[in-house]
């Protein structure tokens, strides 16, 4: 029922716990410059199965109210009966479920519904039930929503599991989450991840909607690698190149990633003594075994993986690819020296990309079938400027220390001792300098970068492509330093299963960072808040809900505009007024 004379309404419970309701108008303060409450009003008593005894003097005064029985609505407003029953489809009265009873009465819903709304219509939580079983599947995302919002051992899953919303409220023990993890198969993995990478024919549909001019190129995949320190007693864990910890066996993970959505689309787990080139021939394996398909894309990969022997192997099974390549193979030395002129010329330079390019080619073989591979040289401008300035101002320093007869230290001797010269004077005091022409080759030789393709032919494109591998970087970024992911602190028989619930929160994590960047671009006035994505996601967890008293319900309190612009970025609406376990 519409109340003609507008009032605004609140609940407040006093020190005896009693709990009444009170009506007010809101005015603007012409001095403060900003609303403020007026015209307050006592409507009357809430009681315990949500009827307002609404008070004689507010009844006189609204006679609208008499007549008939008032509840306190989810809209925290008088309602009927029938509305209420539509709020809260169990009747007041109705004891929540024993399940329940452990839950708060002030509950964080915003994080988990937007995260929970990713899963479902991105199609995670329906493939982790056809791959993993409808419990176990819902189980494993619950556990990667723990981790999204911050969670750290899973002993305390359960502790998390009381304070917010969650579909179904499913009580996990450690010894639980314990046994769904070593449940998890390596072979069941690969199912997953195959029907990730055949969504994204799906996915791309949809971009080829918005941008035709992308209709017909291959979907771009970057592939990476890092390692993952662990306590674990798992054969995979030995000691290698350590990037975090050298004073604890790793295990080396590789994921390959969508360049446009920001998903995780396959990982893979081996050998933490096994470098990135020698790793390739394995993890390509590793997909042919997975059944992957990988005909309409283009495999991104970094210098690390740069041998002429991974180049042949990618040419073997038919893969598109670009492919970093580091600068101390002879040929492309020759090629820089035999091409300079060119990529000093201004015909040869790209001003948007701040690169100039020389592309030739080289004659590779399949089997019997001749296969061009295009080697693109890139002179980047601005890596000049960059390298010179590093090297004088390090070289400075080192004089300033040199003159004060102070010792530099060693790390920047080993670096930049090489352009630091000593002139003796006619009274043996030394004088000392910078090299700068030996400082000019070296800023001359940073600008230097190679790619090799066998699929882009123009040289420009090929970088583009490259320079949106830098989401793989991201993604391990996520991982490693906000997920926890940088060590796996459990047993064999649980890493497979740990490492997907690493790989589901960073691609939700992701796949939230990357929509709110296209809305961003579509809305020049909308930013994320502080430029965080952890901002971002700890502003959707203060939107809470208050626990209906006799009902299975919680109601979600009003939300901020600042939250609600952080549901926007999502493309998401704000979560429902109403939220009932096991609703979705």
């Amino acid at each position: 029922m519409t109340d003609p004379v507008n009032w605004n309404f609140t609940a407040e419970t006093n020190a005896q716990g009693r709990t009444y309701i009170k009506a007010y108008k809101m005015v603007w303060d012409k001095v403060a410059k900003k609303p403020k409450r007026a015209l307050r009003r006592h409507v009357g008593r809430l009681l315990p199965d949500d009827r307002i005894a609404m008070s004689e003097k507010f009844l006189a005064d609204h006679p609208q109210y008499r007549g008939q029985d008032w509840y306190w609505g989810a809209s925290k407003r008088p309602v009927t009966l029938a509305e209420y029953k539509n709020d809260f489809p169990s009747h007041s009265g109705t004891p929540a479920d024993a399940e329940d009873f452990d839950m708060l009465g002030n509950i964080s819903v915003g994080l988990t519904w937007a995260a929970y709304q990713f899963a479902h219509r991105s199609g995670i939580l329906k493939h982790l039930k056809q791959v993993f079983g409808d419990d176990t599947g819902e189980q494993l995302l619950y556990l990667a929503l723990y981790k999204l919002a911050g969670g750290t051992s899973m002993m305390t899953y359960d502790f998390w599991r009381q304070q917010v919303w969650l579909p179904k409220n499913i009580r996990l023990s450690g010894q639980r989450i314990s046994n769904i993890l070593q449940s998890i198969t390596k072979s069941q993995i690969n199912e997953y991840f195959q029907l990730r990478h055949l969504r994204q024919d799906e996915v791309w549909e949809k971009i080829f909607e918005k941008q035709p001019e992308l209709k017909g190129k291959k979907i771009e995949y970057a592939l990476d690698s890092t390692s993952i320190s662990s306590y674990s007693d798992n054969p995979l864990a030995q000691f290698g190149h350590a990037k975090q910890n050298e004073s604890l066996k790793q295990i080396n993970l590789t994921v390959v990633c969508d360049q446009r959505s920001g998903e995780i689309v396959f990982a893979y787990l081996y050998d933490g003594s096994v470098n990135d080139v020698v790793s390739l021939q394995d993890v390509l394996w590793a997909m042919k075994e997975a059944n992957f398909d990988l005909s309409n894309n283009i495999l991104v990969t970094d210098r690390g993986y740069n041998s002429l022997i991974n180049v042949q192997k990618m040419i073997n099974i038919d893969w598109s690819f670009v492919q970093g390549v580091k600068r101390q193979e002879d040929v492309i030395k020759r090629a820089f020296k035999r091409h300079h002129a060119s990529l000093m010329n201004g015909a040869f330079y790209n001003g948007r990309l701040r690169a100039s390019a020389f592309t030739y080619k080289e004659e590779w073989e399949q089997g019997q079938v001749k296969c061009p591979v295009y080697v693109h040289l890139y002179r980047l401008d601005e890596r000049y400027e960059q390298q010179r300035a590093l090297i004088w101002e390090n070289v400075a320093e080192m004089i300033e220390l040199k003159q004060r007869q102070e010792r530099v230290p060693s790390d920047q001797w080993d670096n930049y001792g090489r352009y630091l010269v000593e002139r003796k004077n006619e009274d043996g005091s030394s004088t000392w300098m910078i090299d700068t022409a030996r400082m000019d080759l070296a800023a001359e030789k940073a600008t230097q970068f190679v790619l090799r393709s066998n699929c882009i032919s123009n040289p420009f494109e090929a970088l583009e492509i490259y320079r949106h591998r830098g989401i793989v970087e991201q993604d391990f970024n996520q991982m490693k330093n906000w997920v926890n992911g940088d060590r796996l602190q459990v047993g064999a028989k649980a890493v497979q299963g740990k490492m997907l619930v690493t790989v589901l929160v960073t691609t939700l994590r992701m796949m939230m960072l990357f929509t709110a960047k296209a809305v961003i671009e579509k809305n020049p006035g909308y930013r994320i808040p502080n430029d965080s994505i952890d901002y971002l996601l700890k502003s959707l967890e203060m939107v809470k809900a208050e626990k209906r008293k006799n009902a299975n319900a919680w109601v979600r309190n009003t939300i901020p505009a600042k939250r609600r612009r952080c549901f926007e970025l999502l493309e998401l609406p704000e979560p429902p007024r109403t939220l009932l376990v096991g609703s979705r």
